[in-house]
Protein backbone atom coordinates (compact mmCIF):
# COMPACT_ATOMS: atom_id res chain seq x y z
CA UNK A 1 0.00 0.00 0.00
CA UNK A 2 2.90 2.32 0.76
CA UNK A 3 4.20 1.90 -2.79
CA UNK A 4 0.83 3.02 -4.14
CA UNK A 5 0.92 6.23 -2.10
CA UNK A 6 4.45 7.00 -3.28
CA UNK A 7 3.47 6.37 -6.89
CA UNK A 8 0.37 8.57 -6.56
CA UNK A 9 2.43 11.38 -5.01
CA UNK A 10 5.02 11.12 -7.77
CA UNK A 11 2.30 11.21 -10.44
CA UNK A 12 0.69 14.30 -8.92
CA UNK A 13 4.04 16.08 -8.61
CA UNK A 14 4.90 15.32 -12.23
CA UNK A 15 1.51 16.21 -13.74
CA UNK A 16 0.58 19.30 -11.68
CA UNK A 17 3.20 21.68 -13.16
CA UNK A 18 2.26 20.70 -16.70
CA UNK A 19 -1.45 21.28 -16.08
CA UNK A 20 -0.70 24.57 -14.35
CA UNK A 21 1.35 25.79 -17.30
CA UNK A 22 -1.38 24.80 -19.76
CA UNK A 23 -4.11 26.59 -17.83
CA UNK A 24 -1.98 29.73 -17.37
CA UNK A 25 -1.87 30.53 -21.08
CA UNK A 26 -3.85 33.58 -22.24
CA UNK A 27 -6.88 33.09 -24.48
CA UNK A 28 -7.02 33.88 -28.20
CA UNK A 29 -7.72 37.60 -27.59
CA UNK A 30 -4.73 38.11 -25.31
CA UNK A 31 -4.74 38.35 -21.55
CA UNK A 32 -8.03 39.36 -19.92
CA UNK A 33 -8.35 42.92 -18.66
CA UNK A 34 -7.87 43.57 -15.01
CA UNK A 35 -11.17 43.85 -13.18
CA UNK A 36 -11.65 45.63 -10.78
CA UNK A 37 -9.16 48.23 -12.03
CA UNK A 38 -6.62 48.25 -9.19
CA UNK A 39 -5.31 44.71 -9.75
CA UNK A 40 -4.60 43.47 -6.26
CA UNK A 41 -2.74 40.15 -5.99
CA UNK A 42 -3.98 37.65 -3.44
CA UNK A 43 -0.96 37.38 -1.19
CA UNK A 44 0.37 39.16 1.85
CA UNK A 45 -1.30 37.51 4.83
CA UNK A 46 -2.44 34.49 2.85
CA UNK A 47 1.09 33.11 2.44
CA UNK A 48 1.72 33.62 6.16
CA UNK A 49 -1.47 31.72 7.01
CA UNK A 50 -0.45 28.83 4.77
CA UNK A 51 2.99 28.71 6.38
CA UNK A 52 1.51 28.81 9.88
CA UNK A 53 -0.87 25.99 8.97
CA UNK A 54 2.01 23.90 7.66
CA UNK A 55 4.02 24.47 10.84
CA UNK A 56 1.05 23.62 13.06
CA UNK A 57 0.35 20.45 11.07
CA UNK A 58 4.01 19.41 11.34
CA UNK A 59 3.99 19.95 15.09
CA UNK A 60 0.80 17.93 15.47
CA UNK A 61 2.29 15.10 13.40
CA UNK A 62 5.49 15.14 15.47
CA UNK A 63 3.52 15.08 18.73
CA UNK A 64 1.42 12.17 17.47
CA UNK A 65 4.56 10.24 16.49
CA UNK A 66 6.12 10.83 19.93
CA UNK A 67 2.90 9.74 21.67
CA UNK A 68 2.74 6.59 19.56
CA UNK A 69 6.37 5.70 20.39
CA UNK A 70 5.77 6.35 24.09
CA UNK A 71 2.75 4.03 24.06
CA UNK A 72 4.87 1.15 22.80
Amino acid sequence: MRVFYRFALLAVLLVAPVLGALMAQPGPGGPPPCWPPPCIPIDGGLSLLIGAGALLGGKKALDARKARKAAL
